[in-house]
């Protein structure tokens, strides 16, 4: 990883001042600062560069802008759940166990696991048509370049490491090393060595049938769990795909708990199934909850802010397919 120099910092600060932020996030609001309207500054003569770089060394929350020449190196998916980048390189032991991905204008997620030697998750966000390419980043002790673009890295709950850039001017990538050994120099080697995938999918085994009116398909995650492969649905608000779920469906080895609530009997998909009602327990607020027991031992739940005959039909008209979990337990390939 090339880190700065002393020689490019002027040349990077200078260009990044022609194009000032309103601000500059934390790791919690990145996505959001994706979202605000961008302001535009007056050009900067290069004799403010040097107090520029004084003030980033003080420390002072100074929002940068960087901008590169290099055009974009990929479109941005039609198909949703196309995972579009991957790591080229993992530390030793790291393996896939999660991958779920949202409608544009939401993220795409992908999870690897070390087990004692920590966690790594990358999210990749479709950057607007309106902000294609650049972003706010850290004070100078934050920044990174990858293959010539700044980024930035910031220590997350004091556990690990977020690394953010864009590769291609159309998406955003976020990395977060939790547990991870020396992971700001592990977090800048996988973002170096990055690259573009665009064959892997979110490819769970449910499908929803009826959804009640306003309510759309707003994601698909496919996981591991112990008693084996899991997929979850999500329904929101129609048009707002990176609102909270309204219902869920999932598919997994495991019995829904009831969590001090009383199961009533009821027929799901012409079986006996059970409904758990909306409760508060050891688990904290739970919604409404229709479960049946299907081929193979598995559990199917709909959950949701929903009464019990909305939450039956759901799960009457829920579609269980074929579903890719080929890639469990891999490293990148």
């Amino acid at each position: 990883m090339t880190r700065l120099s002393e020689e490019n910092t002027e040349n990077l600060i200078r260009e990044s001042l022609e194009q000032l932020a309103t601000r500059a996030p934390d790791g919690a609001e990145i996505r959001e600062a994706l979202t605000q309207p961008s302001r535009s500054r007056p050009t900067m003569a290069l004799a403010l560069v040097a107090a520029a770089v004084a003030i980033i060394a003080l420390g002072v929350p100074l929002g940068l802008r960087a901008f590169t020449a290099v055009p974009p190196a990929a479109q941005r998916n039609a198909d949703w759940a196309l995972l579009p980048y991957k790591p080229g390189w993992l530390p030793d032991g790291f393996k896939e166990t999660t991958r779920s991905a949202r409608p544009y204008p939401a993220p795409q997620t992908r999870e690897w696991s070390g087990g004692d030697s920590g966690q790594i998750q990358l999210t990749s966000t479709p950057l607007s048509d309106e902000r294609s390419g650049p972003w706010t980043i850290a004070p100078a002790p934050n920044q990174i370049i990858v293959h010539g673009k700044v980024g930035m890295a910031v220590e997350v709950y004091g556990q690990g490491m977020m690394l953010t850039w864009s590769p291609d001017n159309v998406y955003l990538l976020t990395m977060r090393l939790l547990n991870v050994k020396d992971p700001r120099a592990v977090g800048e080697r996988i973002a170096d060595e990055m690259v573009s995938d665009n064959r892997a999918r979110v490819s769970g085994e449910l499908r929803f049938g009826r959804l009640p009116d306003g309510l759309e398909l707003s994601g698909v995650k496919t996981f591991m769990k112990i008693s084996g492969g899991a997929t979850e649905l999500e329904a929101a608000q129609a048009g707002q795909p990176a609102s909270a779920p309204v219902v869920t469906a999932s598919l997994t080895g495991d019995r829904p708990e009831p969590d001090g609530a009383e199961p009533v009997a009821v027929k799901v998909k012409g079986r006996d199934g059970l409904f758990l009602p909306e409760r508060e327990g050891a688990l904290g607020h739970q919604n409404g909850t229709v479960a049946v027991q299907v081929d193979g031992g598995r559990w199917l739940a709909v959950s949701g802010n929903r009464d019990q005959a909305t939450l039956l039909d759901i799960a009457d008209s829920v579609q269980i397919v074929p579903g890719d979990y080929s890639w469990f337990g891999k490293a990148p390939e």
